[in-house]
């Protein structure tokens, strides 16, 4: 586990273990172990990590940053446009979400952010996963409409495509952009990142699965429609989780975008 500070042999300066090298002196980290800990991967101080996570979960900061909008924009008198009032509420939400999610790591660890970013190979692996996800969530729903035919989109995607029907300029930069970006920043910069310093297979499933459920509604009236689509979301978990822990965080996010983009313009073409 790599939680307790590692002290500097050359300056003694006490910081992350996580990190590759001392951020005062710059001298290697002797603990660093490329093999068990990839440089990829961008950590941040264990108390941010769980920061972004909370920030962007479905039912804690989400859910209370959509509460406070949802108070101001029902002062506009919406109630005669549900649909574009649902859509701006999800619209703001994620871009406040998004920009509280970035400021946490470029405050923090600014270089080390910025970095990860730097490299254009990231940005072709995460082309090569958004294929890789299209083609395994083709086949998990092949094998789901095999064993129970037809079971139809759940309440997600279903609210997903009354949106982007009614509104589909905003619908695109919330589902292609805004979504994907931060739901890689909490689920994978956050939440991952900080399971991987106990266990890489445990950052991976327990992400997954997490990330599985923040699209399943326990509101709606259809359960088992919920409970069978949700395994082509875990596997997309799995799937930019690995992305992340091969390539960080420019990868996992090209590929979840790419994929949002897909799914959003496949809305139109069926």
């Amino acid at each position: 586990m790599l939680f307790k500070e590692t002290e500097c042999p050359q300056c003694q300066a006490d910081y992350d273990p996580a990190l590759q090298f001392c951020p005062v002196c710059h001298v290697r980290n002797p603990r660093f172990d490329e093999s068990k800990l990839p440089k990829r991967i961008l950590f941040l101080n264990p108390i941010a990590q769980l920061g972004m996570f909370l920030v962007g979960f479905a039912y804690v900061g989400m859910l209370a940053i959509s509460y406070g909008l949802s108070l101001i924009i029902s002062t506009f008198n919406l109630q005669d446009y549900p649909h574009l009032s649902s859509t701006l509420l999800l619209a703001f939400t994620y871009l406040i979400m998004t920009l509280v999610l970035f400021a946490i790591p470029f405050f923090t660890r600014t270089k080390d952010f910025i970095n990860k970013f730097t490299n254009k190979l990231d940005y072709i692996y995460g082309i090569g996963y958004a294929v890789t996800i299209v083609c395994v969530s083709s086949i998990v729903n092949a094998i789901i409409n095999w064993i129970y035919p037809f079971p139809g989109d759940n309440l997600n995607q279903e609210t997903a495509t009354i949106i982007a029907k009614a509104y589909p300029l905003i619908a695109f930069f919330v589902i292609g952009l805004l979504g994907p970006i931060a739901e890689e920043l909490t689920y994978r910069v956050g939440l991952f990142s900080f399971l991987r310093r106990i266990n890489k297979y445990l950052a991976i499933i327990v992400t997954a699965v997490i990330f599985g459920f923040i699209h399943f509604d326990t509101s709606a009236e259809d359960m088992i429609r919920e409970f069978i689509n949700l395994p082509a979301y875990i596997v997309s978990g799995l799937v930019f989780s690995i992305a992340y822990e091969h390539r960080g965080p420019a990868c996992s996010i090209t590929a979840h975008v790419l994929y949002n983009i897909f799914a959003f313009i496949m809305i139109f073409a069926s």
